[in-house]
């Protein structure tokens, strides 16, 4: 009996937590449409303080920044929240203009085929989402393969066999898009530079040789890490050492 009274109040507890949360956000909102974007940013750290996931909180988080010139953390919140929603044309949109404010030009390598594919289908939805579809296809498999057995029509029979065939190829895409998906965003590690300018070395040593030079709000992909160094590497393919203060990672 305790135990269901302990589990029933966690329950109201939890509940009444998110509808605080849910109350501070819209205050944050209207403060942000009156233009006090420092309050709204309190207000929304607040939000995030309590370990809230959510691509719209940080969206309006890196719109604050964006609003206040604070390039590194609106280009990092918008990446944040594009780890979300990925397909989120606002916030596409919105973290072009951020990369504007960068200094850093970098052309990026050609793409080959399967990173190609890779960006345009495996990472066109989260591994959640893919795994979400493969789950869907294999309910429509199901029902599809109760048609099959239960349908006394030679011709029915025929076409529920052939969809079914093509339902299970498409649960098997789905649940290696998701697993691909799931690898790589578990593998790949990303990274803003948060300082004005970031000295990239040949070496994890403060007098090693200076490669190129980094400023704020550049993404980089972070390799390794070595005390407080970070091997990084830039979309051009050059690679280096800066000291893990100089960014912040996603």
């Amino acid at each position: 009996m305790r135990k269901i009274i302990f589990f029933l109040m966690l329950i109201v507890g939890l509940a009444a937590q998110a509808q605080d949360l849910d109350s501070l956000f819209v205050q944050a909102n209207k403060s942000y449409q009156q233009e006090d974007y420092l309050n709204a940013l309190e207000m929304y750290m607040e939000i995030e303080n309590q370990n809230v996931v959510s691509g719209e909180l940080f969206y309006n988080m890196a719109n604050v920044y964006y609003k206040t010139n604070k390039v590194a953390h609106a280009i990092y919140y918008y990446n944040k929240a594009l780890s979300i929603e990925p397909n989120n044309k606002d916030i596409l949109f919105n973290l072009e203009f951020a990369k504007r404010m960068t200094l850093d030009n970098i052309e990026e390598l050609p793409k080959s085929v399967s990173q190609k594919f890779r960006e345009f289908v495996v990472l066109k939805f989260t591994y959640n989402t893919w795994a979400i579809i493969s789950v869907s296809f294999a309910f429509l498999f199901a029902l599809l393969f109760l048609l099959y057995h239960f349908s006394y029509s030679t011709g029915l029979k025929r076409i529920y066999f052939i969809t079914s065939g093509i339902i299970i190829i498409l649960v098997s895409l789905s649940l290696l898009f998701s697993y691909q998906n799931y690898r790589y965003v578990t593998s790949t590690r990303m990274a803003i530079i948060f300082v004005q300018q970031s000295q990239v070395k040949s070496a994890p040593t403060k007098s090693s040789e200076v490669n190129f030079e980094l400023h704020e709000g550049t993404k980089v992909f972070v390799l390794e890490s070595l005390d407080n160094w970070v091997k990084i590497k830039i979309a051009d393919g050059k690679m280096g050492w800066i000291e893990e203060e100089d960014m912040k990672e996603l």
